[in-house]
């Protein structure tokens, strides 16, 4: 009972709720495939002790706290195969506080832990630029929200934990010869590792180090090593960054680094075509093709004199889609690192999406063509995650509960207009003789945008509207015809709340 008192410790997270993954097959990579629903009630001892048990399905814990804080994080290597052995080496090479666990499907799970709460955003940062050095840029990285929004159904992604059948696990702590470690031997690892802060690794800025000033993936590969098959790319890449840095002399430096850089170095005329490439334009790096793809640290890079900068990736990275149940369904997305709440439409109209991003990140994310944007939409939809409904859940859960919500506070309990004169303040007027209150469309929707609800179009305003018993009207102020709309006034309590009382036979 100790021991899993301990392990719950290490892997608290969620108290609202947890997951679960129903394995149904493999894809073509050997990962395992299945439907991935999240219970809304708090992990229970009885879930833990059957994780460790082995009862189907395992336990899934969602690392980021209803505060927005966690005590662990986890970099999801899914590559198959993967040489277990040689990732602990380079951690450890690496002097990176990391343990890493075989998953389900025989990738890694490389956890960061850390004493006390710590802010999720912090977590992601850490575990991206450790999974940039390790050359694993690109993974799913938990917790995968910095931020989720569970007042209105939101909560995070889980993530499988290890030690699942726990005496003869295959979801087992990795020592450093590669062999599974047992649960004591993970708890050492654990104590280890574990930080009470996490400060993200980034390559030496030093000017004597390689590619200082520019982007951090070139700067890992100098240090680590080309792999073979890419050194071509590479060089190419490095050619692009001496350009920048050294513009009167780049193509000696392009032989200096050759000679440093690559073991064994590219034949004269190899390096001569690319070479002759690099004079003709000034290339962009290509951060989406390997070498550099796996190496990549956009935020870092962004920070150096001849990195991205704005030059850097424009698409927006999508991931992480989770679907409530509500009526209308919900949808959470994360978009760059943001988690954004949308309507079907949105994700199905990617004009409406771009307008939901202008609007909540301040990001136009550009057109794509319509078979990239349904592919990339499917692929969402593919590893999306069901909520599960709330039981009890409140109007205020639903999009429309959420508009009434706020027509109500924007007709009752702002700064109401003395005559109606002052609609054209965007203050709304009640005319008391037939009890609605008059109103400008377009003081509404600022109301709507200053809460963060999301963009409705022009017929469903209006519908929603009628559906509360709105008119749209014109009167006449200063002067001019104004367009306006009438709404009955909402239902105000004018007694006192009852006091309730308890009855000796009514347990409360």
């Amino acid at each position: 009972m100790e021991q899993l008192d301990k392990f719950i410790s290490i892997f608290a997270g969620s108290e609202s709720a947890y997951g679960t993954y129903k394995v149904s097959g493999q894809n073509a990579k050997g990962k395992s495939t299945g439907q991935a629903l999240v219970v809304r009630k708090p992990p229970t001892k009885d879930l833990w002790q059957n994780h460790f048990d082995g009862v189907e399905p395992s336990l899934g814990i969602i690392p980021i706290r209803e505060d927005n804080s966690c005590v662990w994080g986890c970099i999801d290597i899914d590559q198959y195969p993967l040489d277990l052995t040689a990732l602990v080496i380079q951690i450890k090479k690496l002097g990176l506080p990391l343990v890493s666990c075989r998953s389900k499907s025989g990738g890694a799970h490389c956890f960061a832990f850390t004493k006390t709460p710590i802010p999720a955003g912090d977590m992601q940062d850490y575990l991206t630029s450790c999974a940039a050095l390790l050359g694993q840029s690109g993974r799913e990285i938990f917790p995968k929200q910095r931020e989720v929004h569970t007042a209105r159904g939101d909560c995070g992604n889980f993530l499988n934990l290890p030690m699942h059948n726990v005496s003869k696990t295959l979801r087992y702590a990795i020592k450093e010869d590669g062999t599974a470690a047992t649960l004591e031997q993970f708890f050492e690892m654990y104590e280890a590792n574990v930080q009470d802060s996490l400060v993200s690794p980034k390559p030496s800025p030093k000017e004597n180090a390689a590619v200082f000033d520019g982007p951090p993936c070139l700067q890992a590969l100098c240090a680590q090593g080309f792999p073979e098959g890419s050194r071509n790319n590479g060089m190419f890449s490095l050619g692009i960054y001496l350009k920048k840095a050294f513009p009167e002399g780049w193509a000696d430096k392009l032989l200096e680094y050759n000679q440093k850089y690559f073991n064994p170095p590219l034949g004269l005329q190899e390096l001569a075509l690319i070479q002759k490439q690099l004079e003709k334009k000034d290339y962009r790096f290509k951060c989406k093709d390997d070498p550099i793809r796996s190496f990549c640290n956009p935020s870092l890079c962004r920070q150096r004199k001849h990195g991205i900068g704005g030059d850097g990736p424009d698409s927006p990275q999508l991931s992480s889609l989770s679907k409530y149940a509500s009526e209308p369904p919900l949808w959470f997305l994360d978009v760059n690192g943001k988690r954004v709440e949308l309507e079907t439409e949105s994700l199905f109209n990617q004009l409406m999406f771009q307008k939901a991003c202008m609007e909540r990140l301040n990001v136009l994310p550009p057109t794509l063509k319509r078979p990239d944007w349904e592919s990339q939409i499917n692929g969402l939809l593919s590893e999306m995650v069901e909520l599960e409904a709330i039981t009890e859940a409140s109007e205020d859960t639903t999009i429309s509960g959420r508009f009434n919500e706020l027509v109500e506070e924007f007709t009752t309990h702002l700064q109401q207009g003395m005559d109606r004169d002052e609609i054209l303040m965007g203050r709304v007027w009640t005319d008391e003789e037939n009890a609605v209150a008059c109103f400008r469309i377009k003081d509404l929707e600022a109301h709507l945008r200053r809460n963060n609800f999301g963009t409705l179009s022009a017929p469903k305003m209006a519908q929603r509207l009628r559906e509360l018993g709105g008119v749209p009207s014109s009167i006449h102020l200063k002067g001019r015809t104004t367009r306006i709309w009438k709404l009955p006034v909402f239902e105000s309590q004018d007694s006192p709340f009852d006091t309730p009382t308890h009855s000796s036979e009514v347990p409360f």
